[in-house]
């Protein structure tokens, strides 16, 4: 019997993929990446590119803090296209409770070692002058840092290449089998181990994976330089984001490069039609009013839609899926799949060449949603 052509194959080619392939390159592994599309389209072309550290819960905080540090190591050498800017995030509270959890949230910040500053009305509103008055305060996180990740995914991937990797995009893959990976057209590549990557078409490939698509809707205004300075995002948006079984609407803006604003954030559970919902982006659009007024006279100049992959429990699925003895999934991370990549890359390197993580995994382990459904 012939040895396998590579260590591992990596199916799937946006950020997270990009970024399992690139650390098991690494680590000295021999890497193939398969993608159906093009490297760095899908739920990696559409999204707000943040990388954030988020509370909540100590799993999700652990992971999107080794994430931005990792992030913050390779962001000076990205390319401009990549646009890596670390220009911080106010969250906005938009009234006296939501300040309590403001100073909660500084707390549990400052307590774990990351910086975070509370602002009272009159400095956020020094900070970002077009916010509406009466707004109680905000939290400022300056770590906080926004990519490009679809240029992200392309460089990591490029280094792939250089370093005697494979890249193949337009390539389909019909089945994960224990030598490898089954092509459209039958021809078969192989490999030691497979990490899945496809987003929200990981079921497809490991049967049983938890994972479904929560379609977002992002709109663009024309070029205002300057009108908003830093990412803004409600207090709530955590919250709303956390809650897989509704769908919800939180204000999120961001100031492009070139001057446009782009403006989230809406989540619908179970919708995998990427067409644009007007409603949906109205009601986007009105809720990011509300908090910033002058919006009401710029035009949306264009939206755009991406599906991302939201596991049961909020947590991504990392690590060995039983069901199948040679696969390892990398998926789940639902909105934190830019934050979370490159710790998830890194993650998935650490099992396959038998180090300690830097991280505790087990609580991103695919294993516990068996244990749930079995127990």
């Amino acid at each position: 019997m012939t040895d396998p052509e590579f260590d591992v194959a990596v199916v799937g080619a946006g950020i997270v993929g990009a970024s399992c392939a690139w650390e098991c390159m690494r680590a000295g592994l021999r890497v193939a990446v398969l993608e159906s599309g093009e490297p760095g389209e899908g739920a990696t072309a559409t999204n707000m590119g943040q990388i954030v550290v988020v509370d909540g819960s100590e799993p999700g905080f652990l992971l999107t803090r080794f994430s931005a540090q990792l992030w913050g190591e390779l962001g000076p050498e990205l390319p401009p296209t990549a646009e890596f800017l670390r220009m911080g995030t106010i969250w906005i509270a938009a009234d006296e409770q939501e300040m309590h959890a403001v100073e909660r949230r500084r707390q549990y910040y400052s307590s774990r070692g990351i910086s975070a500053e509370v602002l009272d009305e009159e400095s956020v509103r020094h900070e970002e002058p077009n916010l509406r008055a009466g707004l109680s305060g905000g939290l400022w996180m300056p770590g906080d840092s926004v990519v490009t990740a679809t240029a992200a995914a392309r460089t990591l991937l490029g280094r792939v290449e250089e370093a005697g990797g494979k890249v193949r995009s337009g390539c389909q893959v019909e089945e994960l089998q224990p030598s490898g990976v089954r092509l459209s057209g039958g021809a078969v590549l192989t490999a030691t181990r497979v990490v899945n990557a496809a987003g929200v078409s990981a079921p497809s490939l490991s049967p049983g994976v938890p994972v479904r698509p929560r379609k977002g809707h992002l709109a663009y205004t024309d070029p205002r330089p300057n009108f908003v300075r830093h990412q803004l995002i409600e207090m709530g948006y955590v919250s709303h984001a956390r809650d897989v079984q509704k769908d919800s609407n939180s204000f999120n803006v961001q100031p492009r490069p070139g001057g446009e604003i782009r403006i989230g954030s809406s989540r619908q559970l179970g919708v995998a039609d990427l067409s644009v919902d007007p409603t949906v982006v109205r009601s986007m659009v009105d809720r990011a009013k509300s908090y910033m007024p002058a919006l009401a006279g710029f035009p949306i100049v264009r939206a755009e839609t991406g599906l991302r992959p939201a596991s049961a429990d909020g947590l991504p699925l990392i690590g060995p899926w039983p069901p199948q003895e040679n696969v390892l999934l990398a998926t789940g991370h639902e909105g934190l799949g830019i934050t979370m990549a490159l710790g998830t890359g890194r993650i998935i390197a650490d099992l396959l060449v038998g180090r300690k993580s830097q991280i505790p995994i087990e609580p991103y382990l695919p294993e516990r949603v068996l244990r749930r459904t079995y127990a």
